[in-house]
């Protein structure tokens, strides 16, 4: 009984030490590159010209590595709101007038795609309904498997704010709001910025977009009853205002 109890184990270990899967790893490696103001997703411009580099490892199944079949990268859009990027359900198809790019394996575990943005791509500010991301994934084929299309660690899903020079300027200017702050606050009961000190020029207030959405000459208050409910970031010469209506 102890011999056959012994005989047992030791298979088992033997199948435990050679039934060894590694997964492939997988990340667009220069995203920084394109990502503003501390976002997650990543910013383009109408006419801008992409390179997105991938960094890859193969993974294995019992020491056998997987086979590679391609790496794909891609500009999508879908028009319906706050689409899941990482588990959304997206049309399998790129932005007009682009194309899937298929880099092949590069060298070292880096390869590139260059992906170059439409001009008469439309902005995410002109039509609130519309997402797009960046699909990047690698596909392969483990040893006596089927071949998989991205999967874990095999993809990066990335979202993409489409945005002019003028929307990108604005956001940019706003990174720095805690350093120069208005001496100022929103008041809920006059739905009005108050200026306590005696400023003159102009005012410029941007939504998280970057988008300007009100503008004038700077009065003791500046009303805002025009603007829907939201965070703010209120823009003179001397000075920024971050403010929640």
């Amino acid at each position: 009984m102890k011999k056959i109890t012994f005989t047992l184990i030791l298979t088992l270990l033997a199948t435990s030490a050679f039934s060894q899967r590694v997964d492939p790893t997988f990340s667009w490696s220069n995203k920084s590159n394109y990502q503003i103001n501390g976002e997650e997703a990543v910013t383009f411009k109408p006419g801008d010209v992409i390179s997105i580099e991938m960094t890859y490892t193969m993974g294995s199944t019992n020491a056998v590595d997987d086979a590679f079949n391609f790496i794909l990268a891609g500009l999508q859009d879908e028009a319906v709101a706050n689409v899941d990027v990482l588990n959304g359900t997206w049309a399998n198809e790129t932005v007009a007038n682009t194309t899937y790019k298929y880099p092949g394996a590069g060298s070292g575990g880096i390869t590139t795609a260059s992906i170059t943005i439409p001009n008469d791509i439309i902005l995410n500010s002109a039509d609130a309904n519309l997402t797009y991301r960046i699909l990047t994934y690698l596909a392969y084929t483990p040893d006596g498997g089927s071949t998989i299309y991205g999967g874990t660690g095999a993809s990066d899903p990335t979202l993409v704010y489409i945005r002019s020079q003028a929307e990108v300027d604005a956001l940019l200017s706003t990174k720095d709001f805690n350093k120069s702050k208005l001496n100022s606050f929103y008041s809920t009961e006059r739905d009005a910025v108050v200026i306590k000190d005696r400023l003159d020029g102009g005012f410029s207030i941007y939504n998280l977009m970057g988008q300007e959405v009100l503008e004038g000459d700077i009065t003791d208050e500046i009303s805002v009853e025009t603007l829907k409910s939201g965070l703010y970031i209120l823009s003179t010469a001397y000075g920024t205002l971050k403010f929640v209506k």
